[in-house]
């Protein structure tokens, strides 16, 4: 987004960052995109990207909670049931879940164009943090989370993707 609006952007990620995702994410970015590897997980790299906020006084496009990224996110619904427009479509989608936002675009997308197919979420078992915030009925915070599926490993969800994924 950077390159094509012509700004500059910082995209901060855990140290623990698959070489392949850093690397795709800053050649696909260019030169207007710089690389911060920062912490041990997502909550010390969203940590460092809220400091460097107000340290260089720039802005934050939230990763999974921010209502245009949700809706970008459910542009992969879409493509989904259009590869599957010449059959019946699918019964269930199943869709990764981390922090919410690909699970809440999809399901927002596919629930409001057709209503009876299954979106469901799923969750590295030491990453629940959907899973544990539906069941109690509120945002929680997990007390950690594995890092196996790192893209995923986040201990709390966003407020806007539970109040999409709660419906």
């Amino acid at each position: 987004s950077a390159r094509t609006l012509g700004g500059n952007a910082t995209i901060v990620m855990p140290l623990a960052t698959p070489a392949i995702k850093v690397n795709a994410v800053a050649q696909h970015g260019g030169p207007t995109v710089r690389v911060v590897l920062h912490g041990n997980n997502y909550d010390e790299a969203a940590a460092e990207a809220h400091r460097l906020v107000v340290e260089e006084n720039m802005s934050l496009v939230h990763p999974f909670d921010d209502p245009a990224v949700i809706a970008g996110q459910g542009t992969i619904g879409m493509e989904i049931l259009r590869e599957c427009a010449a059959s019946d479509g699918p019964d269930a989608i199943f869709v990764c879940c981390g922090g919410g936002g690909m699970l809440a675009g999809i399901a927002a997308y596919v629930k409001g164009v057709r209503p009876s197919v299954k979106v469901i979420g799923v969750e590295a078992a030491d990453a629940a943090g959907m899973t544990a915030s539906i069941r109690e009925g509120r945002v929680v915070t997990l007390d950690s989370v594995g890092l196996f599926a790192d893209g995923a490993a986040v201990r709390t969800i966003g407020n806007e993707t539970f109040r999409i994924c709660n419906r």
